[in-house]
């Protein structure tokens, strides 16, 4: 992958990374002093997952584009942050709205591992139904191992992700397939207007 980051966009990258992850920390914190282990130990694995991304994007020389690291770091944010520990989860549509952005956000990251593996400038010369259709099935595809990982984090570490009733993880797919397809409109306009549908 190119390195597309800017100094400012790094810098506000690192910005919103150091932003995020004390409030991560603050709130997992905040859930062991409550006695709450469960939420704590979430915390716990967020806090990992946002270190390693960062050493990623730090080390790496073929890290993602600051906008997608950045996306990546505020989506964490209100998934975890807002949704688990904030309790936006009770508020009606948060889980849609969510699962919704989460397949614009992995549709673009498809798109980015694509151009990765193939090169941008043969990855731009695609047609169009196929970028549209690998989006969209990498969208739904990665939909799908999330709730397996939902599914698995509440059996093993009791975790709620999904709740007691099976329509949810359905319907959290649907909303991720919607996700991914509109990233895929977006995407076969920008980086394919030079193929004819």
């Amino acid at each position: 992958m190119e390195d597309q980051r800017t100094k400012k966009g790094k810098l506000f990258e690192n910005i919103i990374w150091g932003i995020v992850t004390l409030i991560i920390l603050g709130w997992t914190i905040l859930k062991f002093m409550d006695g709450n282990g469960t939420k704590g130990f979430m915390g716990i694995l967020t806090v990992l997952a946002l270190f390693a991304i960062a050493a990623y994007q730090w080390k790496c020389r073929s890290a993602f584009p600051s906008v997608f690291a950045s996306m990546t770091y505020a989506f964490i944010f209100v998934s975890v942050g807002l949704g688990t520990f904030g309790g936006m989860y009770s508020v009606n549509h948060f889980d849609d709205f969510l699962h919704v952005t989460s397949g614009i956000w992995l549709g673009y990251g498809a798109w980015l591992v694509m151009n990765y593996m193939i090169g941008q400038e043969r990855a731009e010369s695609l047609p169009k139904p196929f970028i549209a259709f690998y989006i969209i099935v990498c969208g739904l595809a990665i939909a799908g191992a999330w709730e397996l990982m939902e599914f698995a984090g509440d059996q093993l570490f009791s975790f709620t992700a999904q709740g007691r009733d099976p329509k949810d993880t359905m319907f959290d797919m649907i909303d991720g397939l919607c996700g991914a397809t509109i990233m895929a409109f977006i995407l076969i306009r920008k980086h394919g207007n030079n193929q004819s549908a």
